[in-house]
């Protein structure tokens, strides 16, 4: 699934359902309000951490470490690595121009050997 995720929106949406997701497993499971499940799922996401909320049940344990699992091994990776993309730029890089250019002279190179092999 992840292969085919490739733009910066598609991974922030990615990220939003697994917050969701977790949130919404924290608060079935917790019995807690959905958006103080939403804000345990941001602190943990993030392993921040702040203490003030946490897993008492095997349920919201097993929901606290697939979420800190998946966005910190999968998803934010992913995210930084495709932003960072983005920022770099190869100034060596050829352009079209320039690639048209080279296989223009490559030909030519090739059909100056090809008449002093037949010569």
């Amino acid at each position: 699934m992840l292969k085919y995720v490739d733009s910066i929106k598609e991974l922030l949406a990615l990220y939003a359902v697994m917050l969701a997701a977790g949130a919404g497993a924290y608060a079935v499971f917790e019995h807690k309000p959905f958006l103080d499940a939403l804000w345990w799922a941001c602190v943990t996401a993030t392993t921040v951490g702040y203490g003030d909320m946490y897993p008492a049940t095997a349920g919201g344990r097993i929901a606290a470490a697939v979420l800190m699992h998946v966005t910190l091994l999968f998803i934010l990776p992913l995210l930084i690595g495709n932003i960072c993309s983005r920022c770099i730029t190869d100034h060596n890089e050829f352009s079209h121009a320039e690639q048209e250019e080279l296989k223009a002279a490559l030909r030519r190179l090739e059909e100056r050997l090809g008449a002093a092999e037949r010569a």
